[in-house]
């Protein structure tokens, strides 16, 4: 009998921590690393209900964990454009012998797939478009400091 409540305590509480809200799925990650000089450093997260994260390190403005959210509309272009610019065909990585370049990570994932792309050096323009949006949130935003 208590062999039963275990594996029915087990089976609930494992089942309700399985369950994903597909409304806070991260669709948009970038991560920007340092440099010698002043380059930002950053990570944001953009999830599919709007929400927004940033952990803010250096050379933004601001340091620390903060949140934000963009409208519907505003999420769409931006998922929009991710689609237009047909991330998945990006090379998985864009590098080459240079020195002290960051380095700039972008994930992106809709319901077709999810693809990373790692950029140090000699990325075409259009992905360094889609990596200037997605910045250009650190400026647009209103951030509110994480709890």
């Amino acid at each position: 009998m208590k062999k039963a409540s275990i594996l029915l305590m087990v089976l609930f509480f494992g089942c309700k921590a399985a369950q994903v809200n597909s409304d806070d799925l991260r669709v948009i990650y970038m991560k920007k690393t340092p440099c010698m000089g002043t380059c930002p450093n950053y990570e944001i997260s953009i999830f599919s209900n709007g929400n927004v994260v940033l952990n803010a390190k250096e050379h933004v403005g601001m340091k620390g964990q903060f949140t934000s959210k963009l409208s519907n509309k505003e999420l769409a272009a931006l998922i929009n454009a991710f689609e237009e610019n047909n991330f998945s065909a990006y090379e998985n990585a864009y590098k080459s012998n240079r020195t002290d370049l960051p380095t700039t990570t972008v994930t992106f994932k809709n319901e077709e797939m999810e693809k990373t792309v790692v950029d140090y050096d000699g990325a075409p323009e259009s992905l360094k478009e889609l990596e200037a949006k997605v910045h250009a949130l650190i400026e647009q935003l209103n951030w509110q400091e994480a709890k």
